[in-house]
């Protein structure tokens, strides 16, 4: 499952903020084809936040039929306009097509776009020596470097801290 990563980014306009605030608001009450309506008219306008959320809807099959090849083209116009979410989510689309070169490319991507949660992909693929060497140490730093950082989730802080804890 691809994660949600909802970055706030700049809209190109009021209207695109606006339509991207309330298509998260119709998204909280569960209105999902309201939702997918505005993300879709924010997304067309070039609101990176909402073409974010779009190739979700896509790739989660939420409102519409799940369609993975929908949401990279959604996740890439994100990453046109510096989403580094969108670059995490092109990468584990590529982790689950087993694409694994490409998928180590895209989270490195999203790692210096400034998407600390993408290193806890990398720490697993370190070390479990998927798509690259088997490397501890290199994982160890991972996760530590994930820890350090001030703007992850929840979820990757407690599954880094676990994962450090058996290295």
């Amino acid at each position: 499952m691809a994660p949600r990563w909802a970055v706030k980014t700049k809209s190109k306009s009021k209207e695109d903020t606006s339509l991207f605030v309330r298509a998260n608001a119709a998204w909280d009450r569960g209105d999902l084809r309201r939702a997918f309506e505005l993300f879709s008219e924010a997304a067309q306008a070039g609101d990176a936040s909402s073409q974010l959320d779009l190739g979700y809807f896509f790739d989660q099959g939420l409102y519409v039929k799940t369609d993975k090849q929908k949401a990279m083209h959604w996740y890439c116009e994100a990453y046109r306009r510096g989403d580094p979410g969108a670059a995490n989510n092109i990468a584990t689309l590529h982790r689950d097509a087993g694409r694994v070169g490409k998928m180590l490319w895209w989270f490195r991507r999203a790692v210096a776009m400034g998407d600390y949660d993408a290193l806890l992909e990398l720490a697993k693929c370190y070390e479990n020596g998927r798509g690259v060497a088997k490397d501890l140490l290199r994982a160890k730093r991972c996760y530590r470097r994930l820890l350090s950082s001030n703007s992850v989730t929840e979820f990757s802080r407690e599954q880094a801290t676990r994962r450090l804890s058996r290295l």
